[in-house]
């Protein structure tokens, strides 16, 4: 396929993309409810001409894209949830609903699949296979990947290789990052609730206080990383909320925490989630309180395939050149369910750059200021609709896809 007319056909796209990305910024969605977010993808996807399939993980949406020949399936996930923050932004298109905004790049994340359907639905007569378009909901929480995994995503007609990408302010705008093997930690939550003796503030030592059993649980488990667990294997351990008391003189009887365990090797995994339990167990025992302890595995690793990863970074040196293709030396303690689809079948996971200090496009994802540039939507929909026709008209065979040693083969 020409470059030159694929990028004509991203750059035609220009003022749809950023309609929809608008669109989906001032009505975010959280968790499964995307109802609104998915009408529109669903309705879109109808009017280019897809064969669509709604309400997957209660408000996700399917379309596939149909060659005139034959050949393998491939498929691209994007999210479309957004996050319980209050946007502080000033976007003329800020979120209209109070307490939810896109603080992770959702919007155009959404937007860029809908491009990319609408630029490869003018290649059917060259297409050799199928496109699979999963609009996700529920990336953030619950994690709906395996929801729509379990609900036959992945088959009818059944998909061989899958890519997936973020928006990432960790590099500049124009770059695009990869990584062999894994990309995305493992996310663990757990939750904790102190049960121990309230009483009057002025009379402590009638009471068993749970607060100071929280606050020395709190430390103690920080000490998990620093001493438990081998300096050179990434992991994390945050406690993210506390919850105790409500007045000034009156020891509360329980409090309550929750928190996160991020991981990226499977035995780092395990003694995190052991020397938790054990510190919780002496902490117990040190202030005579009653410990529960529940701990929530969420998202696997996220691991990229070695075959999925090469032919991604040999056609992103051509498509923006090997300068712009930026090996990324270690992996993120975030998570992404993109690792579902990634236990399934081989994998290719982007970083899509969005810092731009010129333009004032520098906040971090998960706050309330985050913005990127619009025209990432245009370069987006560029390298992801280049990336999927070479995957289906590469050279480099259908069946060589399918002999991958495994779906996480690794460097």
């Amino acid at each position: 396929m020409e470059i030159d007319l694929l990028t004509h056909e991203a750059e035609k796209c220009r003022e749809r993309l950023i309609k929809w990305r608008r669109r989906f910024h001032e009505h975010p969605e959280l968790g499964l409810e995307c109802h609104e977010t998915a009408a529109v993808v669903a309705e879109t996807l109808q009017k280019i001409g897809l064969q669509v399939k709604t309400n997957v993980a209660k408000s996700g949406v399917v379309g596939i894209l149909y060659g005139h020949q034959t050949g393998p399936v491939v498929a691209l996930r994007v999210d479309m949830d957004a996050l319980p923050l209050e946007e502080r932004t000033g976007l003329p298109f800020s979120s209209h609903i109070q307490g939810i905004m896109h603080a992770c790049g959702h919007d155009g994340h959404t937007a860029m699949g809908l491009g990319v359907a609408a630029v490869l639905s003018k290649f059917r007569d060259v297409l050799k296979g199928a496109i699979k378009f999963i609009f996700q909901p529920g990336e953030e929480s619950p994690g709906a990947a395996k929801m729509m995994i379990d609900e036959g995503v992945l088959q009818e007609p059944k998909v061989e290789i899958i890519l997936g990408c973020h928006i990432f302010p960790g590099l500049s705008f124009g770059q695009v990052g990869i990584r062999y093997g894994t990309i995305c930690a493992a996310c663990d939550e757990f939750d904790i609730r102190i049960k121990g003796v309230g009483g009057h503030a002025a009379y402590p030592h009638q009471c068993t206080d749970p607060i100071v059993a929280a606050c020395n649980l709190a430390a103690s488990l920080q000490t998990i990383v620093s001493r438990s667990i081998n300096p050179m294997e990434p992991a994390v351990i945050s406690i993210c909320k506390i919850t105790g008391g409500n007045t000034y003189n009156v020891i509360p009887e329980d409090v309550s925490l929750g928190g996160t365990v991020r991981s990226v090797d499977e035995e780092t995994r395990q003694i995190a989630h052991k020397s938790l339990k054990d510190i919780v167990r002496a902490i117990e025992v040190a202030y005579g309180v009653e410990i529960y302890l529940n701990i929530q595995p969420t998202v696997p690793a996220l691991r990229c395939n070695e075959w999925m990863v090469t032919h991604t970074e040999e056609n992103l040196n051509q498509l923006i050149g090997p300068e712009k293709v930026i090996h990324i030396s270690s992996p993120s303690l975030g998570a992404d369910d993109f690792a579902f689809f990634s236990e399934k079948i081989p994998a290719a996971y982007l970083r899509l750059g969005s810092y731009d200090k010129e333009n004032g496009y520098v906040q971090g994802l998960h706050t309330p200021y985050f913005d990127f540039n619009e025209n990432l939507l245009v370069e987006g929909t560029k390298i992801l609709s280049f990336l999927l026709m070479t995957f289906l008209t590469s050279t480099l065979s259908y069946e060589r896809t399918l002999l991958c040693a495994s779906p996480l083969d690794t460097l």
